[in-house]
């Protein structure tokens, strides 16, 4: 055996013991995560280990991932593409699909261009990595998606986190910072994945007007569903998209994977030539683009998909207004449990009759706040929705 391999066995058995006693203690507090198995898929149910139950927790909120054309498209492109990329955007991974795809983001969202990622998280990675550097400031909301809070990390640029949609605060931090080094940017989502209520983006785009920022919107969960016509939260709010940097996903509402920024066209060249996560990453999969493009038709021609989900959320909302009370109605549903194990309980629970809500526990949330995140799609039906509530309730009384 070489003298460098006999080294590192004992490296290797330390490593392995550290991890071990990790998740012990993950297991220990309630925290430890497994993989569940879906087996198949048929409209708001899966099969899990042999069971069929209706899936609370999917993000395919206008259930475009089983549409029929979209999976038409996705075979087609297969067929005439391949299935894999081969390789990133600049080196030999653009087709026409990818080009025609961020045209009609681009036309979709009133922006002279877009840029489409292999995942909404590159996505904030790359744009927010070259927006940022060392001699920036970075505002971000306390409950800001983690890959927000790990481009702003990784950017070196000067880290600050306001209180949720605290718009006052802000200001005030703007205010008491003077500007200075570049540029100042302030980062926060349209309608927030685990709380399932909206920034205050009139608000926001007053104040960075004002204090000469600039405003950076994740709409991963609003693109394509909030708004008149599904142009997300800047459109239900009444907020032009030009007046911030504009991300979404398509893996989503869209139904398919990846993530995309709309804007300016120079900006759109800008991350071409800096954004890491576009430039070494391999191009999102041509099935998927086609996928995203015939959804992105769908969705632009047909708009009772939206209407049927908001139909659906406004019934969940009335049936569970005494347990789970929002302002404003969401697609994105928090059940507060608080203890960890009390969230996995009551997600247990649900399971043992058919309805699949997996506990979202710390660091995912706050602690102290563990609970359940049921998710609208409009594949549920309404005996579905009716036995969800039922069911939920008898489970928050058992305590």
């Amino acid at each position: 055996m070489k003298r460098g391999s006999s080294l590192a066995i004992p490296a290797l058995q330390r490593l392995l013991a550290d991890v071990e006693e990790d998740l012990a203690g993950l297991r220990d507090r309630g925290l430890l995560r497994t993989l569940t198995t879906i087996e198949e898929i048929r409209g708001a149910e899966v099969r899990l280990a042999g069971r069929w139950l209706v899936s609370w927790c999917t993000n395919d909120y206008l259930g475009l991932s089983q549409h029929p054309q979209v999976i038409q498209a996705a075979c087609e492109a297969a067929q005439r593409w391949g299935v894999g990329a081969r390789a990133s955007r600049l080196l030999a991974g653009s087709t026409t699909l990818h080009a025609q795809l961020e045209a009609r983001l681009a036309s979709f969202f009133g922006a002279e261009s877009a840029l489409v990622f292999p995942s909404g998280y590159l996505a904030n990675l790359g744009t927010l990595g070259v927006l940022l550097g060392p001699e920036d400031l970075v505002l971000v909301d306390r409950l800001a998606h983690a890959s927000l809070i790990d481009a702003a990390r990784a950017s070196r640029a000067r880290l600050r986190v306001f209180r949720h949609n605290d718009v006052e605060q802000l200001a005030g931090l703007l205010e008491s910072r003077p500007r200075s080094g570049r540029r100042r940017v302030v980062v926060t989502e349209g309608l927030f994945s685990m709380d399932g209520d909206r920034a205050p983006l009139a608000q926001l785009a007053d104040v960075v007007s004002e204090h000469e920022a600039l405003l950076y919107l994740d709409d991963a969960h609003g693109a394509f569903v909030l708004g008149a016509s599904g142009r997300g939260s800047p459109q239900q709010a009444g907020v032009p998209h030009a007046a911030m940097i504009y991300m979404g996903t398509l893996g989503k509402a869209l139904g398919a994977q990846g993530g995309f920024v709309v804007g300016p066209q120079s900006l759109i060249r800008f991350l071409h030539n800096h954004a890491r996560p576009f430039i070494y990453a391999t191009a999102l999969a041509t099935p998927t683009v086609a996928a995203a493009l015939e959804a992105l038709r769908l969705i632009d021609e047909d708009p009772s998909p939206r209407a049927h989900l908001a139909q659906r959320v406004q019934q969940l909302h009335a049936g569970l207004k005494a347990c789970a009370p929002l302002a404003v109605p969401s697609h994105i549903v928090p059940i507060i449990v608080g203890s960890a194990r009390g969230a996995c309980e009551l997600s247990t629970f649900l399971r043992q009759r058919d309805i699949w809500a997996p506990a979202i526990r710390p660091p995912t949330v706050p602690e102290g706040s563990a609970r359940l995140r049921l998710s609208v799609s409009a594949l549920h039906t309404e005996g579905q929705l009716e036995r969800l509530v039922q069911t939920l309730g008898e489970g928050l009384g058992r305590g």
